[in-house]
């Protein structure tokens, strides 16, 4: 780690760290640096990352990134060359690198728990975890920026579940694509066309180009579909527009997904009865809704947002 302190710092406030400094810290495994921006609080009020070198004027003091020796090197403590100030070459203690998630085999990742008429917290979405990489459900808006800060690498996920096209969970989705490296979209075909339409109209690119930022795997309603080892069963719910939830299983894990839906079982039930009074012969309509409202017999059931599911229905 090195340590910028600004000109006018004296050496009693390096000292107790009571001035604001930059930290930079060099990330293992190549030429990636991580900025922290402290105040005189020693709370950080910014952070960033970049690749490369970095010009120091002489007036600031550096502090950190000295000589080391090949053993250091090994242990991922790597010295970067910088302009030194002249007249302090002292050093500090050496601080860690910054935490690196782990991702697991099978798990998920809290982005937000909260919905799109909350002004103070994030709406909800989630990484699923398959074989060590993630597949964001529902990102919500600047998610890139909550995986950086949970030091969550972007470049471990490789996919991204969009269950409906309301903002709360496809605007996230549409930065997503945008930037970084590239992932796949897996939804159906429905969802899909309409995510194209809505966003090429909102950002004025075209749909080819938008098209062109991703791939697409088609989700099919009743046929499982495989991704990174694990399998998907797709749905559809019970929503104001076409929206998705499913059933995930891997290695004997499962994981269940319900989107956003009409999560009253006593009116899926008014829903069914007035369903098989009308499509008496769609008897694939009312397997859909009996498998809306069985138990879900798995490890981990999530819901969508909690205006849409309310946490009662999955008593």
């Amino acid at each position: 780690m090195a340590v910028l302190y600004p000109p006018a710092a004296s050496q009693a406030e390096i000292s107790a760290r009571t001035c604001k400094r930059v930290e930079i810290f060099k990330m293992p495994g190549g030429a990636e640096y991580v900025v922290h921006d402290i105040n005189e609080n020693n709370v950080i009020v910014g952070k960033g990352k970049f690749s490369g070198n970095l010009r120091v004027s002489a007036s600031m003091g550096v502090h950190g990134f000295g000589d080391m020796n090949e053993e250091e090197l090994n242990r991922g403590i790597v010295r970067k060359s910088y302009r030194r100030s002249s007249t302090d070459s002292s050093s500090i203690p050496r601080s860690v690198v910054p935490p690196t998630f782990h991702p697991p085999s099978f798990g998920v990742t809290v982005l937000g728990n909260s919905h799109g008429f909350d002004k103070s917290g994030s709406v909800s979405g989630y990484v699923l975890w398959i074989n060590g990489r993630g597949v964001m459900i529902d990102p919500p808006p600047y998610s890139s920026a909550t995986l950086e800060r949970e030091g969550i690498r972007p470049r471990t996920i490789v996919g991204i579940i969009l269950t409906h096209c309301h903002a709360d969970h496809d605007a996230g989705a549409f930065q997503k694509v945008l930037t970084g490296s590239p992932v796949v979209v897996i939804t159906t075909p429905t969802i899909y066309k309409s995510f194209i339409r809505k966003y090429a109209a909102l950002s004025a690119l075209s749909p080819a180009l938008l098209r062109h930022s991703h791939r697409h795997k088609p989700a099919i309603i009743g046929k499982p579909l495989r991704f990174q080892g694990a399998t998907f069963h797709f749905t559809y719910t019970l929503h104001s527009i076409p929206c998705v939830g499913f059933r995930v299983e891997w290695r004997g894990r499962s994981m269940v997904f319900t989107g956003d839906h009409l999560n009253s079982p006593k009116i899926i039930s008014e829903l069914e009865e007035n369903v098989s009074s009308v499509y008496q012969n769609l008897s694939c309509r009312k397997s859909h809704l009996n498998e809306l409202i069985k138990p879900f017999f798995v490890e981990l059931p999530l819901k969508g947002s909690p205006i849409c599911c309310p946490s009662s229905g999955l008593a």
